[in-house]
């Protein structure tokens, strides 16, 4: 896929990540709030590592202050809550997305090297 248009699907998703995180609960979601976090940060870092080709560390640094600022902000808005367990919930998913990618990578590499 071309790098352009990832850069504008992983800024419209963080639009999305935004909208749905500071924006008062009108219905509940019939998954746990944690897997929402978790599936929402590891799609986001898969998403930032490959569009912008930053480091495993990196991409796990810029997903892990996202998830904080989130739940920072979140903290301060009257008709939301801010978790530990949301930041852990998202650490997990930025940590299980940066594996997923590397091993994803990994296989695709030396399946090309066979080639």
């Amino acid at each position: 896929m071309n790098v352009k248009y990832l850069k504008i699907f992983l800024w419209t998703y963080t639009a999305f990540i935004f909208y749905f995180a500071f924006t008062p609960l009108t219905i509940q979601t019939p998954t746990s709030d944690k897997i929402n976090h978790f599936v929402a940060f590891f799609i986001y870092v898969i998403l930032l590592k490959e569009s912008y080709n930053t480091s495993y560390w990196g991409s796990f640094f810029y997903s892990t202050l996202l998830c904080i600022f989130i739940e920072v902000v979140q903290y301060f808005l009257p008709y939301r809550t801010s978790e530990y367990g949301d930041v852990l919930a998202g650490i997990l998913g930025i940590t299980s997305g940066i594996f997923t990618y590397f091993v994803m990578k990994l296989t695709y590499m030396e399946l090309k090297k066979k080639e």
